[in-house]
């Protein structure tokens, strides 16, 4: 009763002339296998000969599409050095040259040295392990040519080529089929369809969507039951594959929201450093100071704005993040993601693979009224063409593995069950009849569409249960048994006289840890939308199932019916999208991110790679996703769990949280240097810091303390504020103010002391510099704890970041030893100071962290009372 594999009749060789065109077949599913077959001018049982495949390679090229550019060692190396703040430090470096400052501009250029090496170490790592991803093993096809079998590497496909398919093999390009033997193709990589698409040889109606042309094979897709022989009618970049590719590269790489600040506050420090150090040029004349003396305080002062710190610790602080998802499994291919993650408010996730798990399994069963259940699993398994191996892969349709699998939970040793029923005959399941049998040695085992196997009179209960099921975005397979016919019987004898054993609801599940990760996700305030090729109720449901708002479902048909203005309006509405092809995809993501969101998707499969290129972050599965959607994106997840972009999103907030702190510590350090040395020139006094002093403490209190703060945990509320505006500053106005405020507070305490000691203490110019270097670097180091929080205890929670503790020692050790060794601390212009002067300089320094610890618990116990 097996089916045998058909084909059509030899086809005669048509020669004509043209280029690589002529091979491109227009809509080879709405044509016959006969027509496709002469307009490729191949017989279906020779196949092409040599000297054809030559001449057709020579037009249409290889089979394989062209990979993205690999980014050189040198455009990592450049992108280290354009950012405005870097050149920033390398014009103080030249500007200490110019003025003679040899040490200051040494010291400068080391530091340029040490963030390049740094930033192009780190991301030349991240880059290679992305390539490193990739898979390497090439395709093999098995083709016909000169009426012979073989097999050969699938780049050397070309149209018209015949190639023979079968269980478990990648199907190596476009193809139509010209024969089919129970042949089923897993899809979802190219389509989002989680179900295994049933493939017959008659032709379908031309404008039919991807996912319904069963008349064809398409590139990258699996083969999961059944074999077939098809004709090759496109390879490379002319496939579906192909095409998606193409789309996906034209795209906007958008900028990080860390990078563009960056970029923004590197230019505003441009314009700072020239206005200050010109606006005190001028000062230092009109009070009559030396001319070189003034160029020497401006330059030595404008080095002082510029935050030699930044970009080390930036890059670091990025660095830290990506190594921290890369031990959550996540795989960042450029640092800026890592924060941009952080701003994201709308994840654009596909279904199948990415909040499912891509694999069917039993959920119910409804029995037949009389019958033990543990029957109707015995049917299930002997009517079953599928196999688990020894080592649990799974051989063969998901939903017959999901079979197997449900016995084997239901107790039922599905295997000796078929041992002792030895198949003697079988009908084979069609896609059209929607049913399959196998004879046993006494008995008939069905299974099927309920519909089919059902009597809506005789069987209303099943049928019932069927649709609910179904109402549920079930898959519904009805079961059922009979004797064999005494006599030789056709295939309609052999089902009617099976009786129904009940239905069986199959789904692809939601990942369990998907569903909390939503939850996490919207109490953060980010929207999770649904955008699927599957079907609309079924992709209804699974949002429901997630906790994704579904109460309207938008279709790939709705959305090309749409302008512009009407999309705008829908993307603020619906979370659930279905049956839409790639350019919808990127249609609704250019639709999000024009209404202002930074949107992040994710997919595994080809048709996903548009929107994932052009998404803010684009992140792609690692273990079941293509190699073209790995190339698009950003960030690969190594482990293919939703869960793990929760975690993700966490990471890049406290990222973005940290790069506040030391920001905020950072630029308060040079607004009190600024505003120290600029008070005492505008009151006529020494400079207060001399130009080494300022460059010392620049390097060491800007890296080391900075860095920690870097390092500081996440809170528990990273995940229950709602994200930052993408516009929003780098720094924000509630850092601004408290950049102002601890500026203030340091620079005061530090004047203070410069005053007093040139006053009252009558102390030198070089002791009065020493104390007030003591006191600005005393009240810095405390100020730490100022920048930790934003409300409440500075204190709090600070024994969970070891990281401190080590870099206040070390920076103490280190500022000691510039007071304390006597060539180094000759080099800086500093001197030894009696104990009084330092008791001063403690009393005062303490001051800026008093001061602003009590504001907090004042403000804190202020609306309670």
């Amino acid at each position: 009763m097996k089916e045998p594999l058909r084909s059509p009749g030899p086809v005669p060789r048509v020669h004509r002339r043209g280029d690589g065109t002529r091979w491109r077949v227009p809509a080879p599913h709405a044509l016959t296998a006969q027509e496709v077959l002469a307009r490729l001018e191949v017989e279906a049982e020779l196949g092409l000969d040599t000297v054809e495949v030559t001449r057709r390679r020579s037009l249409v090229g290889r089979n394989a599409l062209a990979g993205r550019k690999r980014l050189s060692a040198w455009g990592i190396l450049l992108d280290q050095v354009r950012s405005a703040v870097v050149l920033l430090l390398l014009a103080a470096a030249v500007a200490g040259l110019i003025i003679g400052e040899v040490i200051e501009a040494a010291a400068i250029a080391l530091v340029l040295v040490v963030n390049t090496v740094v930033g192009f170490t780190t991301e030349l790592r991240a880059v290679r392990s992305m390539e490193a991803l990739r898979r390497l093993a090439a395709t093999v096809a098995d083709v016909e040519r000169e009426d012979r079998r073989d097999e050969i590497d699938s780049a050397e496909l070309v149209p018209g080529d015949i190639i023979s398919v079968e269980s478990g093999d990648l199907v190596p390009a476009d193809a139509r089929l010209i024969e089919a033997g129970d042949l089923s193709v897993d899809e979802s990589a190219l389509t989002g369809e989680s179900d295994p698409v049933g493939k017959t040889v008659e032709a379908v109606a031309a404008d039919v969507p991807l996912a319904e042309r069963t008349d064809m094979l398409y590139l990258g897709t699996t083969v999961r039951a059944g074999r077939g022989r098809a004709v090759v009618v496109a390879t490379g970049t002319s496939t579906e594959v192909g095409r998606i590719a193409d789309l996906a590269e034209p795209t906007d790489v958008m900028q990080a929201p860390l990078q563009a600040g960056l970029e923004r506050l590197g230019r505003t420090l441009s314009v700072v450093v020239v206005g200050v150090a010109g606006g005190l040029a001028v000062l230092g004349l009109l009070r009559g100071l030396d001319l070189r003396e003034v160029v020497e305080v401006s330059i030595a002062l404008a080095v002082a704005i510029v935050p030699e710190g930044l970009p080390a610790v930036a890059t670091l602080t990025l660095t830290v993040g990506m190594r921290r998802m890369a031990r959550r499994r996540a795989l960042v291919r450029r640092l800026p993601t890592v924060e941009t993650l952080g701003s994201t408010t709308v994840i654009a996730s596909d279904k199948t693979g990415t909040l499912t798990a891509n694999r069917m399994q039993t959920v119910e069963t409804a029995v037949a009224e009389g019958v033990e259940e543990r029957r109707l699993w015995e049917s299930a398994v002997i009517c079953n063409d599928a196999d688990i191996a020894a080592d649990g892969d799974p051989v063969g349709d998901p939903t017959e593995v999901a079979l197997l699998r449900g016995a084997r939970s239901a107790g039922l040793d599905w295997r000796r069950t078929r041992e002792l029923n030895p198949r003697r005959d079988e009908v084979p399941f069609d896609s059209v009849a929607k049913r399959m049998a196998v004879v046993t040695e006494d008995e008939v085992h069905v299974k099927g569409a309920p519909e089919v196997l059902l009597n809506p009179v005789r069987d209303r209960g099943l049928l019932a249960a069927a649709d609910d099921m179904g109402g549920r975005a079930l898959r519904t397979l009805a079961v059922g048994a009979g004797p064999v016919p005494g006599r030789e019987a056709d295939d309609r004898e052999l089902f009617a006289g099976a009786t129904p054993l009940g239905v069986i609801g199959l789904a692809d599940p939601p990942r369990p840890a998907a569903v909390e990760a939503v939850k996490a996700c919207h109490r953060a305030g980010i929207r999770v939308v649904m955008i699927t090729g599957d079907q609309p109720r079924t992709a209804a449901a699974v949002a429901a199932l997630l906790g994704i708002r579904s109460g309207r479902t938008v279709t790939g048909a709705e959305l090309d019916r749409l302008s512009e203005e009407e999309l705008a309006e829908i993307v603020d509405e619906a979370d659930v999208y279905a049956r839409v092809a790639p350019e919808h995809k990127l249609r609704l993501v250019r639709a999000l991110q024009a209404a202002g969101h930074t949107v992040a998707v994710t997919g595994d499969g080809v048709n996903d790679a548009p929107a994932l290129r052009q998404a803010d972050v684009g992140i792609a599965m690692g273990r079941t996703g293509t190699d073209v959607a790995r190339e698009a994106a950003d960030i690969v997840l190594t482990t293919d769990d939703f869960s793990t972009i929760e975690h993700a999103v966490g990471e890049g907030r406290r990222v973005f949280g940290n790069i506040r702190r030391f920001g905020q510590y950072l630029f308060s350090w040079h607004l009190a240097v600024v505003f120290v040395v600029t008070a005492a020139i505008a009151l006529g006094a020494p400079p207060p810091l001399a130009g080494l002093m300022i460059l010392w403490n620049n390097i060491i209190i800007d890296v080391i303390p900075s860095f920690a703060l870097a390092l500081e945990p996440s809170s528990d509320d990273a995940m229950r504020d709602p994200p930052r505006p993408r516009n929003e500053s780098v720094l924000g106005a509630g850092t601004l103010r408290r950049i102002l405020a601890q500026g203030a507070l340091v620079g005061g305490v530090g004047l203070t002391t410069f005053l007093l000691a040139t006053g009252a203490m009558g102390m030198s110019t070089a002791e009065a510099q020493t104390m007030t270097f003591v006191t600005l670097t005393l009240a810095q180091l405390l100020a730490v704890f100022n920048a930790r929080t934003d409300t409440g205890s500075g204190f709090r929670g600070a024994g969970a970041n070891p990281f401190l503790w080590a870099a206040l020692a070390l920076t103490a050790a280190l500022e000691t030893a510039a007071l304390a060794v006597p060539g180094l601390r000759d080099l800086l212009g500093l001197t030894t100071l009696p104990p009084a002067s330092w008791a001063v300089a403690a009393g005062l320094a303490v001051l800026p962290l008093l001061l602003t610890q009590t504001a907090r618990v004042l403000r804190a116990a202020g609306p309670a009372q």
